[in-house]
């Protein structure tokens, strides 16, 4: 990490959603590159920020929060996003993120987006000149394209960065929320199953230092991805071998899409449930670390067979065989993805091991 060290000493970063699952790896990752970290978040500063970090609280629809923590940035690495708020909710911070980025001077952004806008996802191949025309999706894919388009459409310099399914230690869902399952039964995938475009948190976490330092960035999208798609039943079955406990459930696709019946209509701008409400209140009086815990004690307590079984989403996930390409990435960044499903399981086992006591 030499020249990324030269390159990112000394220069002022702000992070945005630094306490969430990618930015709890990224700030260490900076501090260890040179940078003089800023982050801003809701809650107290954690324990375990490191040592150097500016905590700052405040939240993004406040200017008078903003002003500080963007002041002398060079980059804004912009990792906020609210799923237990609304899309509307979400757009309105970001303005006034980017406004008071304008306002600062800010060098340029590094925004995190997701692969969900091309509408190709997940059932064909994607590729950066892929459209994102499709109405629906839900109100987060329809954020999220709208913040694209605003910082194309802006003067800022922007690496648009498009993760696929994040994975390992700390992900809510394709980490956490499976390894649970497994250790209350076990997870349902459908036959024939498809493939899983998985990138690993810390291969995430290099395209966004790779981005910070990019030497002549203009307004950039890119899709990033592991080294190679594997199947679901691969993921699933590594984190039962090293939880010591679960088991795959293989039944018809054509079954599970028959149980589940037709897709529900979801507004864009449908209002977040009472449980969406419920989690970020809870998670505001608790924090982060402990409401989690709570939620996982109380999963582990409720009667049923243990089963995970997928919505419609899930079985959408788990049927495409769509291929998501990081060519651009890796020639115009250096990308170089290191953690392939063997890697990324040996770097998750002492989590899932620990969290299956």
């Amino acid at each position: 990490m030499g020249e990324m060290e030269t390159e990112l000493r000394g220069k002022r970063v702000t992070v945005t959603g630094a306490s969430g699952f990618i930015g709890r790896r990224l700030v260490p990752a900076l501090v260890a590159a040179g940078a003089e970290v800023t982050v801003l978040g809701r809650s107290p500063a954690p324990a375990a920020l490191p040592r150097g970090v500016r905590h700052l609280r405040g939240d993004l629809g406040d200017p008078a929060a903003l002003g500080p923590a963007l002041a002398g940035a060079a980059v804004l690495c912009n990792l906020a996003y609210d799923l237990r708020a609304g899309a509307a909710a979400n757009l309105a911070g970001f303005e006034t993120l980017l406004a008071a980025a304008g306002r600062a001077g800010v060098g340029r952004i590094v925004h995190l987006s997701s692969i969900v806008v091309y509408d190709a996802w997940p059932g064909a191949d994607c590729t950066e000149a892929g459209t994102m025309a499709r109405p629906g999706g839900g109100g987060y894919r329809q954020a999220k394209i709208a913040m694209e388009k605003r910082l194309m459409a802006g003067p800022v310099p922007v690496a648009i960065l498009q993760p696929t399914i994040v994975w390992g230690a700390g992900s809510a869902l394709w980490t956490d929320g499976f390894a649970d399952a497994l250790l209350a039964g076990g997870v349902e995938l459908p036959d024939p199953e498809g493939l899983c475009n998985g990138v690993h948190v810390d291969d995430v976490v290099q395209t966004c230092l790779l981005a910070a330092r990019l030497g002549d960035l203009g307004r950039e999208r890119f899709i990033v991805s592991g080294p190679a798609p594997f199947a679901w039943s691969a993921l699933i079955e590594g984190y039962a071998a090293l939880l010591g406990r679960g088991r795959v459930i293989r039944t018809p696709a054509a079954e599970i899409a028959a149980r589940l019946g037709p897709r529900p209509v979801i507004a864009d701008d449908a209002p977040p449930s009472a449980a969406a409400r419920i989690s970020a209140l809870g998670r505001r009086l608790l924090g982060h670390q402990r409401f989690e815990a709570l939620v996982r004690k109380l999963r582990r307590g409720r009667p049923g067979d243990g089963i995970l079984r997928p919505d419609h989403h899930l079985l959408e996930e788990f049927t495409g065989t769509g291929i998501c390409h990081v060519d651009l990435a890796r020639a115009r960044l250096g990308y170089a993805p290191v953690f392939d499903l063997g890697r990324g399981l040996a770097e998750t086992a002492g989590y899932l091991r620990a969290r299956a006591r």
